[in-house]
């Protein structure tokens, strides 16, 4: 009898817990006209099956809670072209691995003797292979699509590399090449995918091709490059052997500034997606670099932010922002057409 009074216990105590994030469902937030909110990734639970009770019982007793399977603060994005959504860790130090058409879930890093310390910036190539840049360790790790380490790139030693510190990275699947961005020599770094050096782009400064800390990158269909020029506050747009073709930002809070730009990305449409972190927006431009819309401010609802970091944008314009600080990432869609340009005031916020 005192046996089955326990069991009868722990059946209550189990059917009385909270429901996990993936079901809650925080309150709405109004976006542009141009954006629909999709959903948000924050663990397994979120792409995974649900459980029945008895399964959920016995992995609640063992200790192998689903919500255990959390990011802490996810950073880099990449969508492979099976339609995972792979995404860095800085902190956990692991690679997420979301796979939603399956539902499965995941996580791999490098071997314990040469593990990451701050993973940042993820991509892949035309076979799938998962490249991951490591600001600390400065080096691009390199993965199967399954997630199996096969190499370095940059190391020169366990200790050495020919970066000083990697950050963004993006991967030209048509060409082949990888673009590196090394914040602290201020240059991008374009290399073969086996990792030979082809060319240093930029040096330090404020005019054409020079950088002041660039940390972000990313890659248009007919080669030409946008990097995020964070303390020259600006979005620099070259063509892939380092000319400049043109340029936009400048320092500020208000709506089309720049105060702490981190990730960037582009659409099948050509428009810029630029992460505004310090003022917990997404700035969209056209390649000219007019400000077509916004969206987002502070907060945990949908369609907020705390600290955004990483973005990209998948083929079928599904927006992945890494929302750093509320340890999740915020999937919206946009409608292919450009939507309308807009001059707020000065110092205006929110998102709409």
């Amino acid at each position: 009898m005192l046996w089955a009074g326990s069991i009868l216990v722990i059946f209550v105590a189990l059917w009385s817990w909270p429901a996990s994030d993936a079901e809650s469902k925080p309150p709405q937030v109004i976006l542009p006209p141009q954006l629909e909110w999709v959903g948000t990734l924050r663990s397994a639970a979120d792409v995974t099956p649900k459980p029945g009770f008895f399964k959920k019982w016995v992995k609640r007793i063992v200790g192998l809670d689903d919500r255990k399977q959390a990011m802490m603060m996810p950073y880099g994005i990449a969508v492979d072209a099976r339609g995972r959504v792979l995404v860095a860790d800085t902190r956990q130090r692991v690679v997420h691995v979301f796979d939603p058409v399956r539902r499965k879930y995941k996580t791999f890093h490098p071997p314990d003797r040469d593990p990451f310390a701050a993973p940042i910036a993820i991509d892949t190539d035309a076979d799938g292979r998962i490249y991951v840049s490591d600001s600390v360790r400065a080096r691009i790790f390199v993965f199967t699509s399954e997630g199996k380490f096969l190499r370095t790139i940059g190391a020169i030693d366990k200790e050495e590399s020919i970066f000083k510190r990697c950050t963004g990275l993006a991967i030209d699947k048509q060409r082949g090449r990888l673009y590196v961005v090394d914040t602290v020599a201020m240059n991008v770094v374009a290399m073969t995918l086996d990792g030979k050096v082809i060319n240093r782009l930029g040096r330090p400064g404020e005019g054409p091709l020079e950088f002041n800390y660039p940390t972000q990158i990313t890659v248009a269909p007919d080669g030409m490059l946008w990097v995020m020029d964070s303390l020259n506050f600006r979005v620099q747009h070259l063509d892939p052997n380092g000319t400049v073709i043109s340029a936009f930002g400048r320092l500020g809070d208000a709506i089309g500034e720049f105060d702490k730009p981190k990730g960037i990305s582009l659409d099948r449409q050509g428009r810029v997606y630029v992460v505004e972190g310090r003022n917990d927006r997404v700035q969209v431009y056209s390649p000219e670099g007019n400000l077509l819309f916004f969206f987002g401010h502070t907060g945990s609802a949908d369609g907020e932010f705390f600290l955004p970091t990483g973005i990209t944008v998948d083929g079928d314009n599904r927006i992945y922002v890494a929302d750093a600080y509320n340890r999740r990432v915020e999937i919206f869609h946009a409608r292919p057409e450009g939507g309308i340009t807009l001059v707020p005031p000065s110092g205006a916020g929110g998102g709409h």
